[in-house]
């Protein structure tokens, strides 16, 4: 039994703070009672243990939407799809979640891993081999022959260690669902996208209409939900009419394609924190100078429409993109709220449920995460601070005073502890320099 009290209780479902709260956790980790709770003195049972948050701030666990914890920070495709073997990106997965986890980040989606390590990762953690985030697991991309995850020449192929899968007949579509299926896959990812698109956007994504939506009739008649990349307009709009369960990046689609998104009911995904770390740390990174430019026109597109999204009442979700050199593990996961509030004009509150409650409805979690309710899993993020006022405390280490999962407390770290860079890492190490960026901007 646990009680955490005293603090001002954000509990995910956009209303009004409760202050001087109690949040009551039983042995099984679920909230028993919530409430405003002036009594001084010990527990209110024995045997129950009390966290004293007077004067913090107290929030469900962050649930990022969109994590790659195989990728290992990488710099190139090469970084991802080639080095390091299906056991080094395992045990790198879990070391690195571990990281997410400390930084309050209590559940991430996982869409799209080299070899099956995201799987892997998740039943690591579950099992209490390693502590972690709870992961909401993807296998590797299904793409088409010219998607945007098809790096390689066609002389060379997709090697199996690749993020993508290529799936260039139906049957081969159909096969790999199944196989990641019985791989114990909870989320099917697709990368619709096309490498014509990025010259002429009016071009249509890798994949038929008839394609898509046979991928997603049968991933949903296995029982698994869909996500897709799709930056441009057309891949967008055919993900809409297959019945994707969300899609990430939309970053051109059009305003008149904005209403039918709507009434399908999909939430979009932006992913604002990996193209705007391009766009203001890209050199640090060593990221070409016109990559960057491309960024730059993708961040004021991205905000432009999904303003117009968020005003027809598209749900927006909350997703980092964490896993590359920009975006390392444990240290923006939490700018996608700042950056909801900034470019696209959601209020504080609206960003923090976006982090929380949207995120596990799109994973079809909200039956037992995502908001700090009776009878709810107790994953909680205590804070020095005030998000409402300030959004920043919540990617600022130093403020975090307690992370609990399930009711448990997770050991957070003194000091960060670095690990040595290994020679086929060529990514790893900028990271370091990003985030000192960060802190001084």
């Amino acid at each position: 039994m646990l009680e955490i009290r005293g603090g001002t209780l954000i509990d995910g479902r956009g209303g009004a703070p409760l202050r001087n709260a109690t949040v009551r956790i039983g042995a099984d980790g679920r909230i028993l009672e919530i409430s405003a709770d002036t009594t001084a003195g010990g527990p209110s049972q024995p045997g129950t243990s009390v966290f004293d948050a007077t004067g913090l701030t107290v929030m469900p666990g962050l649930i990022d939407a969109h994590c790659h914890i195989s990728y290992g920070e990488a710099r190139s495709a090469e970084e991802v799809d080639v080095y390091g073997g299906a056991d080094w990106c395992a045990v790198r997965a879990v070391h690195n979640a571990g990281k997410v986890l400390q930084a309050g980040v209590t559940s991430i989606c996982d869409c799209g891993s080299t070899w099956n390590t995201a799987v892997t990762a998740r039943d690591a953690i579950a099992n209490g081999m390693f502590p972690g985030p709870r992961i909401f697991a993807a296998g590797r991309h299904i793409v088409a022959d010219g998607g945007f995850a098809d790096y390689f020449p066609t002389w060379l192929g997709m090697p199996d260690s690749a993020e993508g899968v290529l799936c260039q007949t139906r049957d081969a579509m159909v096969s790999e669902i199944r196989r990641q299926v019985k791989n114990r896959a909870d989320l099917i990812k697709v990368s619709g996208d096309s490498q014509a698109q990025e010259h002429r956007m009016e071009v249509g994504p890798c994949f038929s209409d008839d394609e898509l939506q046979l991928i997603v009739r049968t991933a949903k008649g296995l029982g698994r939900k869909l996500t897709i990349h799709a930056r441009y307009a057309e891949t967008v709009l055919a993900a809409a009419r297959a019945g994707f369960d969300w899609i990430i990046h939309a970053s051109y689609m059009r305003p008149g394609d904005i209403g039918f998104v709507r009434d399908q009911q999909i939430p979009l995904c932006p992913t604002l924190t990996f193209t705007a770390n391009i766009v203001e740390w890209g050199r640090e990174a060593g990221v070409d100078p016109n990559y960057i430019e491309v960024k730059k026109r993708e961040l004021d597109a991205l905000a432009e429409i999904h303003q117009r999204a968020r005003k027809a009442g598209i749900a927006l979700m909350s997703g980092s993109e964490a896993g590359f050199s920009v975006t390392p593990y444990g240290e923006w996961h939490a700018r996608e709220s700042e950056l909801l509030v900034k470019l696209i004009g959601l209020s504080p509150m609206e960003a923090i449920v976006a982090a929380t409650r949207t995120n596990a409805r799109a994973l079809g979690w909200d039956d037992r995460l995502g908001t700090l309710e009776r009878g709810k899993l107790a994953d909680v993020l205590v804070l020095e601070g005030d998000p409402l006022a300030d959004l920043s405390v919540l990617g600022q280490p130093g403020r975090i005073r307690a992370v609990f999962k399930e009711g448990k407390p997770v050991a957070l770290p003194e000091s960060a502890q670095p690990r040595r860079r290994l020679a086929h890492e060529r990514g790893f190490g900028v990271s370091a320099r990003i985030l000192h960026r960060a802190e001084t901007r």
